[in-house]
């Protein structure tokens, strides 16, 4: 009737469409081959150009990959 919800619906349906679209893009990310060439360059990051001079600073994170043009 009326106070009959559909299948899935409320806070746990949402949480297991969140999760279902992460794990999709986990799975698509790794069949990319896209894990091998994770680099992180520095995980924190300067003010943008009006204030700082931009880019990143800290620990390189990763394998280091060269750069392909």
């Amino acid at each position: 009737m009326a106070d009959e919800k559909p299948k899935g619906a409320g806070p746990m349906g949402d949480v297991i469409f969140i999760l279902s679209v992460i794990g999709v893009l986990i799975v698509l990310w790794f069949a990319q081959g896209a894990h091998k060439a994770a680099d992180v360059k520095g995980i924190f990051l300067h003010p943008p150009t009006p204030v700082g001079q931009g880019g990143s600073y800290g620990p390189t994170v990763g394998t280091t990959t060269s750069q392909q043009n």
